[in-house]
């Protein structure tokens, strides 16, 4: 009888010839690590399923039994063990010593041994499993597309962050109309810029996001609006043109994410203009059903024969040149699907495409549970003050601008070396700190501030997702991700003094 993930649950001494009888009677491939990874035994099984002899085994670091491409899923899943105490069933690849890659199903547990920790690890290979290895392979690209998404988006987030920071600022100065309209299209745009890196992640990790009553045919002018350079401007300059047409009917709000539509649908608006370089016609369309809304991309394009149709869903395709990375559609279709809607596609060679996406009719009309980012009027009974650290001066600066707007007193520290000296001669009702920081990082500035009597609450600014282990998170009353509205970052400052 196979065994099971919760057989391994006892604590093992590997040393003892009690736990040497059980790990070799023992059906399934099956290995003993230490929490370096390295293999400290391997029974029969494991050695048939491999290739090695038990001496090559002995000694080997598990990476070395991994894919190159299935080295995040390894992290990942003992990451998994380390804090739950154990995985089951969990699909993925192993490597045998000639190369070939096979599909197995992992279950490991974390035993004590003696004072030490070992981890018990059966990995059944799953030859009945056809599909699982393209399976991994897509999670490994989300995976690696994770991982990308990661390195990039602190920077890109700090850059958002001042962007919006400044645009808002200025909203609270000017009464110019035009201006204003003009600041609020920045505003928007670099609050969709942080749900575009949101959405990324998500997308690679499978997560999702709260819905909320979105007016399609508002939101589709508004496409239409912000990518006219795209379909009129660059077209124009080269003597051609592309018409775009809407047939709006009235609609009744829909539940969705209007960051997420509002992306996709742009994409679809680039995607037509790409497939019409001469110039053609793209008409826009939206309809209702009693059950569902019906939104319509229909252009005069070039066409897609079948077998582009039948991939350009999938993530990382593309027929594109350039950096295109193939991955606007693919998010899109996740959106749609994450939100109850489905895409079709409809395109002949020569005749064009049509792309109709259909999101579900509310029953019942709610009212819009997102307000609008507009700008606070200082709720505060009185002053705080503040500690401000991050290594970027841009966002220091505007971080001060807006907490004193806020009506608080705000002191600043481009380093975290800076921020303990500061801590040590004066007193702060919050400290607002960013993670990522060349000397100290924000964690350990958090860590200090904490230690300190009476301790500051705590505000962690960041660009990393997830950026804080268990250990660290007890140091941190709130974690905000960049971009930052002022008005965001005003109640996270309201909230923690009321704490």
């Amino acid at each position: 009888m196979p065994t099971t993930n919760e057989d391994l649950a006892p604590p093992l001494a590997p040393d003892s010839a009690t736990a040497a009888q059980l790990l070799a009677s023992c059906a399934d491939p099956l290995l003993l690590l230490g929490k370096d990874g390295i293999i400290h035994y391997a029974n029969r099984a494991t050695v048939q399923m491999l290739g090695y002899e038990l001496r090559e085994l002995m000694g080997m670091n598990v990476a070395q039994l991994v894919p190159p491409n299935m080295t995040g899923w390894l992290k990942e899943t003992a990451e998994e063990v380390e804090q739950l105490g154990k995985v089951s069933c969990k699909p993925g690849q192993i490597q045998q010593r000639d190369g070939m890659v096979l599909p197995i199903e992992v279950s490991a547990s974390k035993v004590a041994s003696g004072q030490d920790s070992h981890y018990l690890v059966i990995a059944r290979a799953m030859p009945d499993r056809i599909d699982l290895t393209e399976e991994v392979l897509q999670a490994e690209r989300l995976r690696a597309l994770g991982e990308i998404a990661a390195g990039v988006a602190h920077d890109f987030r700090n850059v958002l962050s001042a962007i919006l920071g400044r645009a808002q600022l200025l909203l609270m100065k000017t009464s110019d109309p035009q201006m204003q309209e003009a600041l609020a299209t920045i505003e928007k745009a670099a609050l969709d810029g942080g749900e575009t890196v949101k959405r990324i992640m998500r997308y690679s990790k499978g997560n999702g996001q709260k819905i909320v009553t979105v007016d399609i045919n508002e939101l589709i002018e508004g496409v239409i609006a912000n990518t006219r350079y795209r379909w009129r401007d660059e077209l124009e300059r080269e003597g051609k043109r592309i018409k775009v047409e809407t047939d709006l009917t009235a609609l009744p709000k829909c539940e969705g994410n209007p960051s997420e539509l509002r992306q996709f649908f742009t994409n679809l608006v680039t995607n037509a203009c790409d497939a019409m370089p001469d110039g053609g016609r793209l008409v826009i369309s939206t309809r209702s059903t009693p059950t569902t809304i019906v939104v319509t991309f229909k252009d005069t394009g070039h066409g897609m024969p079948p077998e582009v149709q039948s991939h350009i869903f999938d993530s990382f395709f593309t027929t594109k040149t350039g950096d295109s990375l193939g991955l606007g559609l693919a998010i899109g279709k996740q959106s749609v699907q994450r939100q109850g809607g489905r895409i079709t596609v409809d395109s002949n060679v020569g005749e064009g495409t049509t792309f109709t996406v259909i999101l579900p009719r509310p029953d019942q009309p709610i009212e819009a549970l997102e307000e609008a980012d507009t700008m606070p009027s200082p709720t505060h009974t009185q002053s705080a003050h503040i500690l401000v650290v991050d290594d970027e001066r841009a966002l220091r600066e505007v971080l001060c601008e807006s907490i004193t707007a806020l009506g608080h007193q705000v002191t600043v520290s481009a380093s975290g070396q800076q921020a303990f000296h500061m801590l040590n001669t004066q007193h702060f009702d919050v400290v607002i700190t960013d993670l990522g920081m060349p000397d100290i990082p924000g964690s350990k500035v958090a860590q200090a501030a904490k230690q300190l009597s009476p301790a500051p609450r705590v505000i962690l600014l960041t660009g990393w997702d997830d950026p804080l282990t268990h250990a660290q998170s007890k140091y941190v009353d709130e974690v905000l991700t960049k971009p930052v509205s002022i008005v965001k970052l005003g109640e996270a400052i309201e909230a923690n003094l009321a704490a």
